[in-house]
């Protein structure tokens, strides 16, 4: 699960380049629309954007602003994603740090 999420986050970085809240380039973070802990979409790039430090600590301690800010983003993902992650199921991590060894991950 590690090198997964270590990856992961990689792959997010590089595929979104920048903050997707302020367009900033420096100290991107990986930020789990719903928390990593729900190991169904752990590494969903469905469920991660790209965020600068600053912002991924603001919505870090604004929980309802993020959760806002991702239905006026992406509407309907925060529901499809909740939806999925407690819908839990055993995740192969092997096989997930392998598929995002391959390539990128889109959104």
């Amino acid at each position: 699960m590690g090198k997964a999420d270590v990856l992961f986050a990689q792959r997010v970085k590089e595929r979104d380049r920048a903050c997707r809240r302020c367009g900033s380039t420096s100290f991107l973070q990986c930020a789990h629309i719903i928390s990593r802990s729900y190991k169904a979409i752990r590494v969903d790039p469905r469920n991660a954007v790209a965020l600068c430090r600053s912002c991924h600590t603001r919505f870090t301690h604004r929980p309802l602003e993020w959760q806002a800010w991702v239905d006026e983003q992406m509407p309907g993902r925060w529901e499809w994603l909740r939806k999925k992650a407690l819908g839990y199921g055993r995740v192969d991590w092997r096989a997930e740090y392998e598929a995002l060894k391959v390539g990128s991950v889109e959104p």
